[in-house]
This record gives C-alpha cells, structure tokens and sequence, in this order.
C-alpha cells in the first residue's frame, strides 16, 4: 500500500478519505432512502389528520379531559343497560357504541368530561327524563356540572343541526357543479369548538372593524346571484364598497386563500370557478343557522372562521362519514334545494365574459393569433 502512494503517511490519507467518502454516501443514501418512504407514505393520506383516524388536522388526548369515575361509571351503565335510554337523535346505537362516539366526538370536541353534560350516576337522567330518581354525584370528578341539563339540552340540539349540515348542506356540494367535488369531510362538534365549549366564533381580524359581521340579515335564498355583486354598479355607494370589501377580505383570512380561490380575477361576476357556488351553498348555510341556532350559539352569528380556521377543509372535521353514525352523516347523494345562482343566469353572465373578452381584442385591433393567444 504504501509503495503504491509512495509513503505510509500518503497511504493512510488515501485509506482515510475512502473510508469517509463511502460512509458518507452511505449516510446520505439511507437518509434518502428514508426521506423516500415518508414521503411515499404521505401520497397515500389525503388529509393531514394530525395522525388521528377521526378527525382532519386536530389531535387530542381525550383522557386528559375524562375524568377515572366517569369511565367507571360508563362501564357500569353499559353492563345494566346494553341499549341507551332517553336517546332521541343517536338511537340506532348500543349503549357501547354511543360511550364511543360521546368520548371521541362529544369530550374531544369540546374538550369537557362526561360530567358537562350527564349525572354520571345515570346517564340518562336530564331533559324528558321520566324514569327513577338517582342521587346525584359531588366528589370531584364526578359531580356534573351546575348546567349540566342545559349543556344536554343544547348539545340535542347541536346533534339536530350537525346532522342538518352535514345531509341537508354538505351532500348538496356535489350537484353544485361537475368540476369539483367535495371532500367528503364532514362536520363534528371539533369542527366548531375545536376542543373548547364555548368555541371563538369572531376572533379579531386586523383591517377589519371589530363589529364587523356577515350580512346574514340579508336574503341569500332563492336566485340571488347578484349578492354581495357591486361590480359596475354606480349606484352604490362608498360604504357598501368599503363593506363589499370587508366581506371578501374576511372570507379570505378565514380560509387563507386569495380572491382567485372564487373568482376570476379579470371579471369577479363570472362564477366559472368552481369554488364560488360552494361559497355561495356556505352563506345559505351560514344564514340558516342563524335563523335557526343563533339562541343555541350563545348569540353569537356563525361565520366562516367558526370551522375554516384558516384553512379550506375545516380543521376538527371528520374525516369521512365512516367515523360518524350514520344517522349524523351525509347520504351519498343529497336532496336539498338548490339555492344558487340560476343556470340560465349563469350563462348571461359567461356570455358577458366573453363579450368583454371580445370588446377588448377589438379595441387592440388584435386576433389571438396577433395576441399569442
């Protein structure tokens, strides 16, 4: 070796240096190998789920949150009773079924024990109870809450307009228009209190007045493709541009796109993009739980931000209709009334688009073949 580089001292730089070199490459082999795999496993998960099976990007530990008693208590009543009492909405599941899905979506998505709601001594006692008498626990841990049959009395009715949302509102997404398809997330209690019971629904937004709110006094229904559409208007004034942006811009920060996200930059009365008739089912929504809800919601108007969060898909969703019973999920195919924009609308206004495109290349004295185009 070392007459081969001429001295030792050459042949064991030699040594060294090929030594180096190769487990160097080494390394960065493996590291790409294992930098391939990951990402390979990524392509195969279409929601960023936080690594939960059941919701899209929220992760919580829900024992944080049950309380040693109220399992104790839970195991108990699912032994002497198989199948629930007093269920009105849930009622196509056993008792240990429903433990279930109360811990997973009902102390997850609020972030509570089971004593928010209950008198873990009988779960089934509360609002149109008729059954025995139990005592009522209070030890901590196990006494209820002082509310607690008003939290279950609002919670039914939460039940009613989740299951409202996601087969009434939610399934109509898909008849909308043929060049997108929905998600297929559906909405759980996470998707709105986000592990909090009483859910942040109008966080302050720089460059927006803090009392600003949706118009949801306004009519959305029926064929209203005009709404909250001021463009060539002359008639309006400088307050009804100055909210006209408010709107936009709030609609933007709540699910962090830009404004090309609905519309077509070039002409904002076109609705080609498909995003726009979603947008449009969303304020119908948004106005029906209003007039609906708003009671139940502490007052407090829905709004975009109360399930987008910055985000498109709605983080605290669930991630399909598999992790909800099937009585609170959306059908696979929705039959609500169609309140978007009428198609013949529609049409006038992509004939406006086009006859504006044209006006423009007359103007330039160009074809599209002058144009590049």
């Amino acid at each position: 070796m070392a007459n081969l580089f001429g001295n030792e001292r050459n042949a064991f730089i030699a040594v060294f240096l090929g030594i180096t070199g190769f487990l160097v490459l080494g390394a960065w082999s493996l590291l790409a190998w294992i930098a391939g795999v990951v990402i390979e496993g990524e392509q195969d998960i279409y929601y960023d789920t936080g690594q939960s099976p059941i919701y899209v990007d929220f992760q919580v530990d829900v024992d944080e949150y049950v309380s040693a008693q109220s399992y104790v208590a839970m195991a108990a009543y699912q032994q002497e009773h198989p199948m629930p009492r007093n269920v009105r909405i849930v009622t196509n599941y056993s008792t240990q079924e429903l433990n279930g899905y109360m811990r997973n979506h009902f102390s997850a998505g609020l972030g509570v024990n089971c004593t928010y709601c209950h008198n873990i001594n009988n779960f089934a006692a509360g609002p149109e109870w008729e059954g025995e008498d139990v005592p009522v626990p209070t030890e901590e841990g196990a006494a209820p809450h002082p509310d607690w049959e008003a939290h279950k009395a609002n919670a039914r009715l939460h039940l009613e307009m989740s299951q409202s949302l996601n087969q009434d509102w939610l399934a109509n997404l898909g008849s909308l228009t043929d060049e997108k398809q929905p998600s297929g997330a559906q909405i759980s209690c996470a998707t709105c209190h986000y592990a909090q019971p009483n859910p942040q629904v109008w966080p302050e937004i720089s460059s927006l007045p803090r009392d600003f709110r949706l118009p949801l006094d306004e009519s959305l229904y029926g064929n209203r493709d005009d709404y909250l559409n001021i463009t060539g208007d002359y008639s309006v004034g400088l307050d009804t541009v100055s909210n006209q942006q408010n709107i936009m811009y709030y609609m933007n920060s709540s699910m962090n796109v830009g404004c090309t996200h609905c519309h077509n930059s070039r002409y904002f009365v076109s609705r080609e993009v498909p995003a726009v008739h979603y947008a449009q089912n969303m304020l119908n929504m948004n106005q029906w739980m209003n007039e609906n809800y708003v009671d139940s919601m502490g007052g407090q108007m829905p709004s975009c931000w109360m399930c987008h969060q910055n985000a498109v898909i709605p983080p605290g969703s669930a991630v399909s209709t598999d992790v909800l019973p099937p009585v609170m999920a959306a059908p696979p195919s929705g039959t609500y009334p169609y309140f978007g924009p009428d198609p013949s609308a529609v049409d006038e206004m992509n004939e406006a688009v086009e006859a504006m495109n044209d006006a423009e290349t007359s103007d330039t004295g160009m074809d599209e073949t002058d144009s590049g185009g």
